[in-house]
């Protein structure tokens, strides 16, 4: 499983060799963060309960966090969800969470090193074997619910989750909530970290974020939560709900995928990232310059 090539086809590999030539204003005025990833999680469904949203916001994210299962997705859901990433050319991830569906991942469970390091395995190779029968491969891994906040937090556990990752495959990006404890982690595991901002959601000053209960309205999502996006990508900082400023390093921005509104957040961030791409496509850019088809 380790050092995969590290494309999802070879569609995918053509699209980001070759760099954008089209300058327009937009691009003048993002200069600072101008090559984010957009990401939004999908496959949250099971059986007759599935999500409408999904497909409408794949044109325009440029990747996606695939649910394996545990906290929610089953076999067929992901398979219909792959299906709809390779038909828009998106990278695709691993949603991986505590197997907890009654409370989609969200409650506190606290697992060994060894039943967590299993627990991770086992979800990517679920999604593995879905993708490498379509001739994909796992491009990145987010966790879910209680699980995301403990990456920021617990040192113990980011440190498990990354070496599960790496032995899995050290092409694989670990995407979490920007912080030193996932980016400490993920370089004693030896793969990257992909550190993410959730624009839809408050912070504390201290980088952690509320509870979805304390967020505004969805009647203000859209509006509070793009004026959150434009200030990130213009000044690499966001704005707390006590009002202080707080500087985010910033590889990828989640998208919510659970409301129509979701729609148009997504047009509208894609809008002001001028050159978004998957996570950490550029370091392999050097690899492919002058190919435009792979034999």
């Amino acid at each position: 499983m380790r050092n995969k090539r590290p494309y999802n086809n070879r569609n995918q590999t053509k699209r980001y060799s070759q760099r954008p030539s089209n300058r327009g204003s937009v691009a003048g005025i993002f200069t600072q963060k101008k090559n984010l990833d957009i990401n939004c999680n999908v496959g949250q469904g099971f059986g007759i309960y599935q999500n409408q949203f999904e497909e409408k916001l794949m044109p325009y994210v440029t990747s996606i966090n695939i649910a394996c299962g545990a906290h929610a997705g089953d076999p067929l859901t992901m398979t219909k969800v792959i299906d709809l990433a390779k038909n828009h050319n998106v990278s695709i991830g691993a949603l991986i969470g505590f197997d907890d569906r009654v409370g989609n991942g969200e409650r506190e469970i606290y697992l060994g090193v060894e039943e967590l390091r299993a627990m991770v395995l086992y979800q990517l190779g679920a999604l593995h074997a879905l993708l490498h029968s379509k001739g994909l491969e796992i491009r990145h891994v987010r966790t879910h619910g209680f699980l995301y906040k403990q990456l920021y937090t617990d040192v113990l556990i980011a440190e498990t989750v990354a070496k599960a990752v790496s032995e899995f495959s050290s092409w694989i990006t670990l995407v979490g909530l920007s912080g030193a404890v996932l980016a400490t982690a993920c370089t004693n595991a030896n793969i990257k970290a992909g550190h993410e901002v959730q624009v839809a959601r408050k912070y504390r000053k201290d980088g952690t974020i509320l509870p979805c209960g304390s967020n505004a309205s969805i009647n203000n999502l859209l509006e509070s939560t793009a004026e959150k996006a434009r200030e990130l990508i213009q000044t690499g900082r966001l704005t707390c709900e006590d009002n202080s400023k707080v500087r985010v390093n910033a590889d990828t921005i989640h998208i919510p995928s659970d409301n129509e509104q979701s729609i148009e957040l997504a047009r509208l961030v894609r809008a002001m990232v001028p050159e978004a791409k998957p996570l950490h496509m550029d370091q392999f850019d050097k690899y492919f310059e002058g190919i435009s088809v792979l034999n």
